[in-house]
């Protein structure tokens, strides 16, 4: 019997016992109703994850700033979605914009894990060691988790996948190097 995908607890965890035959499911029941659930739910514990380790859970505006943190999300996950879907279209692939919805949303599950990582930092010097390398195997699993819904969704290769994902990481590296050339240019040519 397979997983049932309205199920929030028995997704989640598929994602991260068995990630690969939940990405690459064909019976998907998409739900973006369950999608937006899963990542306010995920977002809402990395949030009190931080406030606790850095103590501003005891601050009065705590809600509201889980509150703009949650909705920011919201608004950067639609983002990524469109930017996937629109970039995708150049390699000639047509998804379905509700399957990567879903799948995205489940994608960053491992930052549940941040919870007791960022505990562990602030325990001592080896717990801080242990836990940077273990938030680092975190982020790797992540893009592995997008990878695989990527090719899910757009039935792509691994390569494509990962282009998808870095695309917009190496843009934003390259505007950021022209746009401190560009003020090294403009401090030179008023300095003179």
């Amino acid at each position: 019997m397979g997983i049932t995908t309205n199920d929030f607890f028995e997704n989640i965890y598929s994602v991260i016992f068995s990630p690969k035959a939940f990405f690459e499911r064909n019976d998907l029941t998409v739900s973006v109703r369950l999608a937006i659930g899963t990542v306010i739910f995920i977002a809402s514990m990395y949030k009190i994850a931080l406030g606790i380790t850095d103590k501003s859970i005891l601050d009065i505006w705590f809600i509201f700033k889980l509150i703009w943190f949650n909705v920011t999300t919201l608004f950067w996950w639609f983002v990524a979605a469109l930017y996937f879907e629109y970039i995708a279209k150049i390699f000639s692939r047509d998804g379905n914009i509700k399957k990567l919805l879903f799948l995205t949303s489940f994608a960053p599950v491992p930052y549940i894990f941040f919870i007791p990582l960022n505990l562990l930092k602030n325990s001592c010097s080896v717990g801080f060691t242990i836990a940077t390398f273990s938030e680092f195997a975190l982020y790797l699993w992540i893009i592995y988790l997008y990878t695989l819904a990527l090719k899910s969704v757009y039935n792509i290769t691994n390569a494509r996948a990962f282009m998808l994902i870095f695309i917009p990481i190496i843009s934003t590296l390259f505007a950021l190097y022209q746009t401190v050339c560009f003020l090294q240019k403009m401090w030179f040519i008023f300095s003179v």
